[in-house]
């Protein structure tokens, strides 16, 4: 008796979702105005519904708890992350410049400010929020070495390179990219580099790992 009552009214909510997508993403824009403004401990329902001109019922209508907020926050910062890695360049016969290309690309990404105020909350107080931190790193970080992996071992392939662990050198080609730069654009204690000082950066640490991973018996890089 009680399922048949319950199907008509989900049906209908389902039916006008579509609907109520503007206001989903309003709560999300506020929500992450928020978080980067306040961190996630001062973050509520009720300052949400503020920001973006809400009810409290329409919040949790749309998020049943916090957590189911901050979540959805983090996925879809996350995604933007996806979303450039997704835009780096592939990798083409001149194995020295694409790589070049590559690491300019992922830090120019990684230095947007977004994505830096992502970061400094989820390093601030990630481990208050070990679910969230998680999702952060399998969307971040993690698919960040995922995919330059990927690049190489396609390079591994070409006879461009000679790896015995793409993961490790995933990792410390990633790790020479960002240097302390990074670190310190994301801590304030620096501005972002200029194109000429980014690309020096990026460069000196592509010919090192050149000079330890490309093939011998290549004429050039």
């Amino acid at each position: 008796m009680t399922d048949p009552q319950h199907n008509p009214p989900d049906k209908k909510r389902s039916a006008g979702r579509p609907k109520d997508m503007a206001k989903h993403n309003a709560m999300l824009d506020a929500a992450a105005c928020l978080l980067f403004r306040n961190g996630l401990e001062g973050v509520t329902m009720e300052a949400v519904a503020r920001e973006a001109g809400v009810s409290k019922v329409t919040v949790y209508g749309h998020f049943v708890t916090k957590e189911a907020l901050f979540g959805s926050v983090i996925r879809r910062e996350t995604a933007i992350i996806r979303q450039g890695l997704d835009k780096l360049p592939d990798t083409h016969e001149e194995v020295r410049q694409s790589l070049i290309e590559a690491g300019i690309g992922l830090v120019n990404f990684l230095l947007e400010p977004h994505v830096l105020a992502v970061e400094r909350v989820m390093s601030a107080q990630g481990t208050q929020y070990p679910e969230l931190l998680q999702a952060f790193f399998e969307a971040g970080p993690w698919a960040t070495k995922q995919w330059l992996q990927e690049k190489l071992e396609g390079l591994v392939h070409a006879g461009r390179l000679t790896l015995n662990t793409p993961t490790l050198a995933a990792e410390q080609l990633c790790s020479m990219w960002q240097g302390m730069l990074v670190t310190e654009v994301r801590m304030g204690v620096r501005q972002p580099p200029s194109n000429k000082e980014l690309h020096r950066h990026i460069s000196s640490a592509v010919d090192v790992f050149l000079a330890a991973y490309g093939a011998k018996h290549s004429p050039k890089y």
